[in-house]
């Protein structure tokens, strides 16, 4: 079956359409659905096209699934910043409910993604070097946000950075999700977090 291919006016635009076909294709299908011929279709190009831009279909698929992953994260430093922005002060509490909890609302459909992005990250090598980069400039962003934290705690109040670098940034909540009715609870985990994140 020929494909009908459009005019792009920039590789700015192809790369876009293309992505924007392939991240369809993934949410549509699942990542083992995604097909090389169905993105060039959507997104009006033909595969030499795309391969051209994004050299292989682990190219592209990393291009999409590192997009995903970090909306995800977008969407947890948007609410960070809409509970804890401003320069006021502060308490351990504030802290502890701008951390996303295992069952919020949006964290299954984010433990989903994430699961899927971690899966293929072990046999993509182009995304796990993108995912390394783009966790390391989210642990930045994280490290940036402590400094701004412990300037408006009380005085007597340390924060653990460790606890915040490896339990809460590095945690992942997709085991959790398959526990069932062992898993550990929203008001667990706050608890937990309100007991460790000040240094003694």
């Amino acid at each position: 079956m020929a494909i009908s291919t459009i005019h792009f006016d920039s590789e700015l635009e192809a790369r876009s359409r293309i992505i924007e076909a392939a991240r369809e294709e993934v949410l549509n299908r699942g990542i083992l659905g995604l097909r090389v011929v169905n993105i060039a279709r959507i997104a009006g190009c033909s595969v030499t096209l795309m391969y051209r831009y994004f050299g292989s279909r682990d190219g592209v698929l990393a291009e999409v699934l590192l997009q995903l992953y970090e909306e995800s994260f977008a969407e947890i430093y948007a609410l960070v910043l809409e509970r804890l922005g401003g320069t006021g002060p502060v308490v351990v509490d504030d802290i502890v409910a701008c951390i996303p909890m295992p069952h919020s609302e949006t964290s299954q459909k984010q433990h989903e993604i994430r699961s899927q992005v971690l899966a293929v990250a072990g046999t993509n090598p182009i995304l796990r070097t993108k995912l390394s980069a783009s966790m390391r400039a989210r642990r930045a962003m994280l490290s940036k946000v402590l400094d701004e934290l412990e300037h408006r705690l009380p005085a007597e109040v340390k924060l653990d950075r460790d606890i915040f670098t490896v339990l809460i940034f590095n945690v992942n909540f997709q085991y959790n999700d398959l526990m069932g009715d062992d898993a550990v609870t929203n008001e667990q985990y706050a608890a937990l977090l309100r007991r460790l994140i000040v240094r003694e």
